[in-house]
């Protein structure tokens, strides 16, 4: 079938650069369940158009045999199920959740203030401490790749030791030929992330970071020397910026749902005194 598929979707490429027909024509389509039919327009709409070559055909496959595996199940249930009580409750409950749910999007949320300030954040952050204390290692660090044929090589490594995050130009300036490169990580950083980005072949243990904050080592063709700059260990706190972004999910949230209240109560006391809602039968 894939033959097939990706011959219709280069026919379908092909004839939409061409001139419209003035006559109206009958679309064609790939696949038909008794009288219903997938269009061939309808396929690509659901494949998309920036799957290419095997993958159009792939996706395209999947897709016919999803559209009828879904009617052919629908077929077979509608002649062996005959009480659909059940099945007419739920789509009418899924049917209010989905319109509910489209509401509460255009009509409410919409209106929430997307701006989230520094005070709100750094009052939420005050306020909930107890909520970051990280259970990891965070790191801030530079290092210098140079060549192992550099054997009195001391004196770049005693550069890097007296050098900090904020001697990035100065490094630069150092590291002027192609034996010697130097990096920052100036945002905060898992330690075992950072020791997979050097290639560091062994462990550091968080303790370790209070008395020794620099490597040396070997690695195929470069030599690594590492300073570590900044360092937070299990324990400590997580640093606001990298809890601001879940910070600020919070805060959106918890607009929503008070607009979400105040419209709920809004509607609730509306529908009340017009008398379309009544509870209890007194």
């Amino acid at each position: 079938m894939q033959k097939y598929i990706a011959f219709i979707l280069l026919a379908i490429v092909v004839c939409s650069c061409s001139h419209k027909s003035e006559e109206p024509v009958q679309e064609k389509y790939v696949a038909s369940f008794g009288k219903e039919k997938l269009t061939e327009t309808e396929l690509m709409h659901a494949i998309g158009t920036f799957a290419k070559g095997n993958d159009s055909a792939e996706l395209a496959d999947e897709y016919i045999d999803g559209w009828l595996t879904e009617r052919i199940m629908y077929s077979e249930a509608t002649k062996l199920l005959y009480d659909t009580a059940e099945i007419n409750r739920k789509a009418m409950q899924y049917r209010r959740q989905l319109f509910s749910q489209e509401y509460c999007q255009k009509y409410i949320y919409s209106n929430v203030n997307m701006n989230v300030t520094e005070k709100e954040i750094n009052d939420y952050y005050d306020k909930h401490l107890n909520e970051y204390v990280i259970n990891t290692t965070y790191i801030k660090a530079h290092y210098m790749t140079i060549s192992p044929k550099i054997v009195r090589y001391y004196e770049i490594f005693e550069k890097l030791r007296k050098s900090d995050l904020d001697s990035e130009q100065e490094l630069g300036d150092y590291c002027d030929g192609p034996d010697k490169n130097v990096y920052f990580v100036k945002e905060w950083v898992e330690l075992n992330d950072f020791i997979k980005l050097i290639n560091f072949s062994g462990n550091i243990e968080p303790y370790e970071l209070k008395y020794k904050n620099t490597l040396d080592f070997v690695h195929d063709t470069l030599h690594y020397l590492v300073k570590i700059d900044d360092y937070l260990i299990p324990g400590d706190l997580l640093p606001i910026e990298l809890a601001k972004p879940r910070i600020i999910q919070i805060i959106m949230n918890k607009r929503r749902h008070d607009k979400y209240l105040q419209n709920k109560r809004e509607l609730m006391n509306k529908y009340k005194s017009d008398g379309t809602i009544v509870i209890g039968n007194n």
